[in-house]
C-alpha cells in the first residue's frame, strides 16, 4: 500500500487561508452555521409540538369495513416488503387464511396508516434522534386513538405501542 499523499500542499493551503478574501468570507460562514445550529432544536421542538397537538382523526367505518380494508391494505405492503427483503415471498392475506391474532394486528396497522396528515409532520423533523422521538410520539398518539375508538383492538394497540417504544 502506498503512503498517503496530501491533496494540496500545506503551505499553499495556509497561504490561501490567510488571504483577506478568505478571512472576510469566514466570518459570515461561521455566523450562518451558528444560527443554523441554534435553530435546529427550536425547529425540532416546534415539529414535536405539532405532532402532540394535531388531531388524530381515524376514518369512520362500519365494524366489518376495517377487516376488509386491512386485508387490501396489507397485501401491497407485503409485496413492497418482498422487493426490499431478499428471500421474503409475499403471501396474499384474507380473513380465512389468518392466524388467531393476525386480523387484529392487520386492522391496527391499517388504522395506524390512515391519518396521513400526521405522518407528514414527521418529514419536518431532521433525521436522527428528533425523528425517532417524533415517530414514537406519533405511534403512541395514533395507537391510543385507535384503542379509544375501537376497544376490541385495545390489546393489540398495547402490544404495538410497547413494540414501538422498545424498537
Amino acid at each position: 500500500m502506498a503512503a498517503p499523499e496530501a491533496l494540496y500542499p500545506v503551505a499553499r493551503v495556509g497561504e490561501a487561508e490567510r488571504r483577506p478574501a478568505f478571512l472576510a468570507a469566514r466570518g459570515p460562514r461561521r455566523r450562518r452555521a451558528a444560527r443554523a445550529g441554534a435553530a435546529m432544536p427550536r425547529r425540532r421542538d416546534e415539529a414535536l409540538e405539532a405532532i402532540r397537538t394535531a388531531p388524530a382523526e381515524l376514518p369512520r367505518l362500519s365494524p366489518p369495513e376495517p377487516a376488509d380494508r386491512a386485508d387490501r391494505h396489507r397485501n401491497p405492503r407485503d409485496a413492497r416488503r418482498a422487493t426490499r427483503s431478499w428471500g421474503h415471498r409475499p403471501s396474499p392475506a384474507s380473513a380465512e387464511s389468518a392466524s388467531p391474532g393476525e386480523p387484529a394486528r392487520r386492522r391496527v396497522e391499517y388504522l395506524r396508516d390512515s391519518p396521513a396528515q400526521l405522518t407528514l409532520l414527521l418529514e419536518a423533523l431532521p433525521p436522527g434522534r428528533g425523528r425517532t422521538e417524533g415517530r414514537r410520539l406519533l405511534t403512541g398518539r395514533i395507537v391510543g386513538a385507535i384503542a379509544a375508538a375501537r376497544p376490541a383492538l385495545a390489546a393489540e394497540c398495547r402490544r404495538q405501542r410497547a413494540a414501538a417504544l422498545t424498537g
